[in-house]
């Protein structure tokens, strides 16, 4: 503050007409005092709501996810957070319009599954760059896919059904919630994985799937437990395998990928939330560390389990960074060996 202010004019110099001398004094000082006790980046944040955008209509599980943390950051950061869905092709208007957003930290992004997967399937077609024009914030929830079958169906295991693809190529059908979703890149990675042909048919959503497994219709399909439970419970269809690190509470019989002898298939439905890149470090550490106590709380955690999500283990900014990294190479590389395309 010294030098600044003994730029500030002395008495003895000359002044035009009509300039007060102790006004002009007065003036600097304060104007450098009120330049030294500004705030840095962020410290005050929020002044204002804060929008966490859906992009997929109501009542979605990354709606209710994104509700139920809303009350939440509310309350830890003494500020309103409004949810807000701008649903559309496949989640990219609600995530182009994040990514033009100002990064100030008031606008934010409950990214999932497509986010890694649409850029691998429409390349620059897209209006943003999900891997530079969004910066992480924290993980939310993670939740595997089950590969079931139908109980006629001659499999027991994962190996029965690898040696019976094998012996028959092109004759297994395994069906899926749609051209270009999870549960058909999920049919791609395990053709790829296990060296083996079957049938991809895509249905209008994974339900529509499953209850053609159910009826028969078709031999297989990946989808997750909250989609099947009924027919699950029911007998009407069967789990062989999960794509999770471990077994599952509600399918404890059920083997991982991993231990029917499948590498490279521990892949998970997640979600998680994003800010525009170039937002301020204090904001981005602000929200991290309030979400955080957020994701500790029994009341969002159950809110989670409702719809089939699980808490993970690490729910820090440097997990999603992690995941999304993983997730962008993955179906990159799924996508370019099974020759997917969309015009």
């Amino acid at each position: 503050m010294g030098p600044c202010l003994s730029e500030c004019p002395k008495s003895n110099v000359s002044l035009p007409r009509g300039i007060n001398m102790k006004f002009l004094q007065s003036t600097c000082a304060a104007a450098v005092l009120a330049a030294a006790t500004v705030a840095p980046a962020g410290a005050a944040y929020p002044e204002q709501p804060i929008k966490v955008i859906v992009p997929y209509t109501a009542g979605g599980s990354s709606d209710v996810i994104a509700r139920a943390i809303s009350d939440e950051l509310s309350a830890e950061l003494g500020q309103s957070v409004i949810v807000e869905n701008r649903a559309g092709a496949g989640s990219m208007i609600g995530t182009a319009y994040v990514a033009n957003e100002k990064p100030d930290g008031y606008t934010l992004l409950l990214a999932d599954v497509p986010f890694t997967i649409v850029p691998a399937l429409y390349g620059d077609r897209i209006k943003y760059n999900a891997k530079t024009d969004f910066v992480p914030v924290s993980l939310l929830g993670l939740s595997p896919m089950y590969l079931f079958v139908n109980p006629s169906f001659p499999v027991k295991t994962v190996k029965d059904l690898v040696d019976a693809a094998r012996a028959k190529p092109g004759t297994i059908s395994i069906g899926s919630g749609g051209n270009g979703s999870l549960t058909h890149l999920m049919a791609a990675l395990f053709m790829l994985n296990t060296d083996t042909k079957l049938v991809h048919i895509p249905y209008k959503g994974a339900s529509a799937s499953v209850n053609d497994l159910a009826g028969g219709q078709i031999d297989t399909s990946f989808t997750t437990m909250p989609t099947a439970t009924a027919l699950y419970q029911g007998g009407k269809i069967r789990p062989i395998a999960v794509s999770a690190p471990q077994r599952q509470k509600e399918a404890p019989d059920v083997p991982t990928f991993d231990e029917a002898g499948v590498p490279n298939m521990t892949v998970q439905s997640w979600w998680g939330l994003v800010a525009p890149s170039r937002t301020p470090a204090p904001v981005l550490e602000k929200l991290s560390a309030a979400m955080t106590k957020v994701m500790q709380s029994p009341k969002v955690q159950s809110r989670l389990n409702s719809v089939g999500v699980n808490l993970p283990p690490d729910t820090s900014a440097a997990a999603l960074k992690n995941l999304l990294t993983a997730d962008f190479t993955r179906w990159q590389d799924v996508v370019k060996r099974a020759n997917i395309t969309f015009e």
